[in-house]
């Protein structure tokens, strides 16, 4: 397999820490073309957590109801990644298309496997670390709040 494109960064930007029915979710943007995702494919997005969230009773593990939602606008449309920690040290994963702005529903895009691109994987290392400074070190008495208000932002 031939490589045709070579990396380039993007901007990842922290949007803001949203509140959905008890879940805390801090949200993600990254674009291959502009500094932000547009703000209605934010909204369009938060308007399936509920959904979305349903996920979180597929196994039977404590779930924080702490969340990272990135939104990556990339080649093939709008990437949405919605995930969540449980059990002390786990993610759980999903992944969304919304293949063009006409659309109004994502579709689920990780059934077959699909789990993060490599821009995506630097907000999921972020994360990573922020869990383990903030929760993980702090056992018994994690810091959550904490966690809550550290945030990725880079060019």
């Amino acid at each position: 397999m031939v490589i045709q494109n070579k990396y380039v960064t993007r901007p990842i930007r922290f949007l803001e820490l949203h509140q959905h029915n008890g879940w805390q979710i801090k949200i993600y943007s990254i674009s291959i073309n502009s500094e932000f995702v547009k703000r209605e494919i934010v909204d369009l997005a938060k308007t399936h957590l509920t959904k979305w969230f349903q996920n979180a009773g597929n196994y039977y593990l404590d779930t924080y109801k702490i969340a990272t939602l990135i939104l990556h606008k990339g080649k093939e449309g709008y990437f949405a990644l919605i995930n969540w920690w449980i059990d002390e040290n786990m993610i759980q994963n999903h992944v969304y298309l919304l293949k063009n702005e006409k659309q109004a529903t994502f579709t689920s895009y990780s059934n077959k496997g699909i789990m993060a691109c490599v821009w995506e994987l630097e907000v999921f290392w972020f994360e990573r670390n922020a869990w383990i400074k903030h929760v993980l070190l702090n056992a018994p008495n994690p810091d959550y709040n904490s966690y809550l208000d550290e945030h990725l932002n880079k060019d």
